[in-house]
């Protein structure tokens, strides 16, 4: 089979028109690995490239694992690369190293840095000016694998998706063609590609899937691959439907600050808030499958709870389920907290009668012949309390702080103006009934608030 008949009989020209995955004069950043399937997509890139008017390029990693089988493999990539003329960027990365650095596995450490160098080989192209695209051959196997694998850790509609035929600048023009086609394909044309040993252990969650389950699905049904895919591509638009929504969702629940409206999510049907929290959580992830089911299934049970409720999410980011509100706090970076320096200015003067009593929220009167204490300004202590009515009628801070619905993460934040536990004034709210000014007030003590 030539690579125009594979071409045609496999529809990939096709595939790649209706994902919008090459256009005239793009640049492609191929990942070649140097195995069956990239080697395939190295062949079908050149095969298109006076068609489509393509500048090619390939980035080779090296990942150190291997040893020697490593190295032959980079010897094959750079030698096929030099024959056909295709500039390769060659890069070695100590992935173990990196991984005992970082705590990941080595699988997702090296998936990482390879994303990171064709991110880097396209930004070179698009810095020329030209439009670029990072082809990987991910093909009808792989994605067949990735769900079963999804489905077997637990997973949600985005995992029995599979993988995407085109994310962002990432395309998979392979991705509807079965392993064997292109291991008959290289084969019949006798071209040479790497085999990686590893790919044949078990020890691997991926690799036990690829040669037990596959081959017992195939037994079942030989077009389960097959199925498989369309289920797949049914799914996805069944995802873009929903993603529409809670695009929508989330613009109709957005406040100030990237807050959402409690009650527009809660109210919301649950398959579409659940897609709403993920992609809300997601930018403050630095990947989104960081945001697990866990975390969605935990906010969504707690939206309809009355108080303020926390979910704890990775990398020290804390999701505050407010009275009203929904909204992160970054518990580990200080940087992003705001950085207040208070300042509290004092004034006594005699009262008279007549007198206009200030409406700024910072600046309060009080009653100088009230105050039993030294006044000092803190946050709040165990034993507080204020007087909230003309009978002297006493509510504890923390219920204060309830029934006013603040957040509990700001609690300890709120400057107290306290004459011992008496709480003369919570600043930025109320003051407390014992000290307003009054008929028989001789003395006014004027305090104001500022912070920079």
């Amino acid at each position: 089979m030539t690579i125009g008949l594979f071409l045609k009989k496999k529809k990939i020209k096709e595939y790649i028109e209706k994902y919008n995955m090459l256009n005239k004069g793009d640049g492609v950043v191929l990942g070649l690995s140097g195995g069956p399937d990239s080697v395939c997509l190295f062949f079908v890139l050149l095969a298109l490239k006076e068609e489509y008017n393509l500048t090619i390029s390939a980035v080779h990693i090296n990942h150190m694992i291997r040893g020697k089988d490593a190295d032959e493999d980079q010897e094959y990539v750079e030698s096929l690369c030099k024959e056909f003329n295709v500039p390769l960027n060659a890069l070695r990365i100590d992935i173990p190293a990196l991984a005992k650095a970082s705590g990941r596995s080595i699988e997702e450490e090296a998936r990482i840095a390879r994303y990171e160098a064709f991110d880097r080989a396209a930004a070179a192209f698009e810095e020329q000016g030209i439009p670029t695209k990072i082809a990987v051959a991910h093909n009808a196997d792989d994605n067949a694998e990735t769900v079963l694998f999804h489905m077997a850790r637990g997973t949600g509609l985005d995992g029995v998706c599979g993988i995407a035929p085109k994310r962002d600048k990432i395309i998979r023009p392979l991705l509807t063609v079965p392993k064997k086609d292109i291991l008959e394909l290289l084969n019949e044309n006798e071209v040479a590609y790497c085999i990686d040993g590893t790919n044949a252990e078990t020890d691997y969650d991926r690799n036990r899937i690829r040669h037990n389950i596959m081959p017992e699905l195939a037994k079942i049904n030989d077009r389960a691959l097959e199925h498989i895919s369309d289920m797949t591509a049914r799914l996805s638009e069944i995802a873009d439907y929903i993603s529409l929504e809670s695009n929508g969702l989330l613009q109709m629940a957005k406040l100030e600050g990237d807050k959402l409206r409690k009650r527009t999510i809660a109210t919301a049907p649950r398959v579409i808030a659940s897609q709403a929290i993920k992609d809300y959580l997601s930018k403050y992830m630095p990947y989104q499958k960081d945001v697990a089911a866990v975390h969605v299934d935990s906010i969504l049970d707690l939206l309809n709870e009355d108080g303020e409720r926390q979910i704890q999410l990775p990398y020290k980011k804390t999701l505050i389920i407010s009275y009203e509100e929904i909204y992160v706090i970054d518990t580990a970076n200080e940087d992003n907290q705001k950085q207040i320096n208070p300042t509290f200015n004092y004034r006594e003067f005699d009262y008279e009668e007549g007198m206009k009593y200030p409406t700024e929220t910072y600046t309060k009167w009080f009653d100088c012949d009230r105050i039993g204490a030294n006044i000092v300004i803190r946050t709040r202590a165990e034993g507080d309390y204020l007087c909230i009515d003309s009978d002297g009628n006493r509510k504890s801070i923390q219920d204060y702080f309830v029934d006013e619905k603040i957040p509990r993460h700001l609690r300890d934040e709120v400057p107290l103006v306290c004459d011992g536990n008496h709480v003369m004034w919570v600043v930025g709210h109320r003051v407390s009934e014992y000290y307003k000014i009054s008929k028989n007030t001789t003395r006014v003590l004027e305090i104001s608030y500022t912070e920079e």
